[in-house]
């Protein structure tokens, strides 16, 4: 039996972001941005799928967990009224994810701010409108996708 140990439920999502590198000692962007999507998304992290992970010789996993003065500005416009939202964050895991075509990447994050704060309880007001419609699209189509393969 698989026991979940993780310390707020999830959502699964389909929302557009954008990753950007920043240097804590700096308050300057080292790389980025980098276009991807929140798959999944609690009060303490989100799995983060993404089509590019490097530019030039900069890896946004590696390089980020190298340097601990380096972390994730995680920009979100969240529909329908896209409100933007920037979320500091630490990578955690990466792995591949191929299915058919496609190639990307899958990261986990860990938010770097207060799970019961203000800004993360409006964080998860908000997402709340239409969320179950973008979890219904992002499963719809990637079971299709699988049907595919299959």
């Amino acid at each position: 039996m698989i026991t979940d140990l993780r310390k707020s439920k999830r959502y699964t999502d389909f929302l557009p972001i954008s990753v950007s590198v920043k240097s804590g000692i700096k308050n300057s962007f080292v790389a980025g941005p980098f276009s991807g999507r929140i798959v999944d998304i609690s009060r303490h992290g989100a799995c983060l799928l993404m089509t590019q992970v490097m530019s030039k010789s900069f890896h946004v996993f590696h390089s980020t967990k190298e340097d601990d003065s380096l972390f994730l500005e995680l920009y979100i416009n969240i529909p329908p009224d896209l409100v933007a939202f920037a979320i500091p964050a630490r990578p955690v895991w990466m792995n591949t994810f191929n299915m058919e075509d496609i190639r990307a990447f899958r990261m986990g994050v860990d938010f770097l701010m207060n799970p019961d704060g203000g800004k993360m309880k409006r964080l998860e007001r908000i997402m709340g409108q239409k969320q179950k419609q973008r979890e219904k699209n992002w499963k719809s189509m990637t079971m299709a996708m699988a049907k595919k393969i299959e």
